[in-house]
């Protein structure tokens, strides 16, 4: 582990901005592939969820394994090099670059205030600053994550927009049970990357982080958005179900049309017979 505290004491301590950015990756990150390439350290929240590598003298990468890294201190020439070296790992798929954050920690004697994309505190130690990083991650999984909401609806509009202007969508069920199939594993996914929603263990043993951490949340609406994600997603996968059984209807209907047809034409040959 990296040491206890990473910033120089009370009395010698100035007032300092560190800043942060986070980005995300289009999947999960597999941390034990990173860890054996960084030699990171372990995080304090989550040994299996978090690395943290440090960069120069007060640089750090934090690397989740639900897809995010947050860079602290760190220039955007380091960042953008950084970056590549995990893109080159074979277990890392694609950059969405434009899903980032940014946010800024400032020390400074006072106390603690959470405010728009900053936080005022007065002193940092390195579970804080696995907090903060873990929280800003947070944020930009979410919004990856609403993105992939937000297309799995359009898709889902469309085939609604078909059914209202035709009546019918001319397509088998096997395509929309993909379609449901793809929500249910979307929302599995949502659930799964997100879990770090539950107050990390260490926050019960610092009473100002516990409440930095309520306004961290409350600033980036994570639970708010969390609970957006889970109701789309839920209305995606009702909404398909509901076309599933409407285009089986329809197949049904024809096909006891067709039993009809086959019984008149048994009666009318048995007829012509007699």
């Amino acid at each position: 582990m990296i040491g206890e505290t990473l910033l120089p004491s009370e009395d010698l301590m100035e007032t300092r901005t560190h800043l942060l950015r986070s980005y995300v990756f289009s999947h999960s990150i597999n941390t034990t592939e990173v860890a054996a390439a960084y030699q990171a350290d372990q995080s304090s929240i989550d040994p299996r969820a978090t690395l943290i590598n440090k960069i120069g003298e007060d640089g750090y990468i934090f690397i989740f394994n639900h897809g995010s890294v947050v860079f602290w201190n760190v220039s955007e020439d380091q960042q953008s090099e950084q970056l590549k070296r995990l893109l080159d790992l074979a277990s890392i798929p694609g950059l969405k670059p434009r899903f980032s954050e940014t946010f800024a920690v400032v020390e400074r004697p006072g106390p603690a205030i959470v405010e728009f994309n900053r936080l005022l505190i007065e002193r940092l130690s390195n579970d804080r600053m696995e907090v903060v990083a873990s929280t800003l991650a947070q944020s930009t999984s979410m919004e990856y994550y609403e993105s992939l909401v937000e297309e799995s609806w359009s898709q889902v509009d469309s085939l609604l927009g078909k059914l209202r202007e035709t009546g019918t969508l001319g397509v088998m069920p096997a395509p929309i049970n993909k379609q449901i199939a793809a929500s249910l594993s979307l929302r599995s996914s949502v659930i799964r990357v997100l879990h770090l929603l539950d107050k990390p263990d260490l926050i019960w043993e610092d009473k100002v982080m516990d409440d930095i951490y309520g306004d961290l949340r409350a600033m980036f609406d994570l639970p708010e958005r969390f609970q957006a994600l889970e109701y789309k997603l839920h209305l995606i996968q009702q909404t398909l179900e509901v076309i599933v059984d409407t285009v089986r209807d329809r197949r049904l209907y024809w096909l006891e049309v067709a039993i009809v047809l086959l019984i008149l034409a048994e009666i009318i040959m048995s007829l012509f017979r007699h």
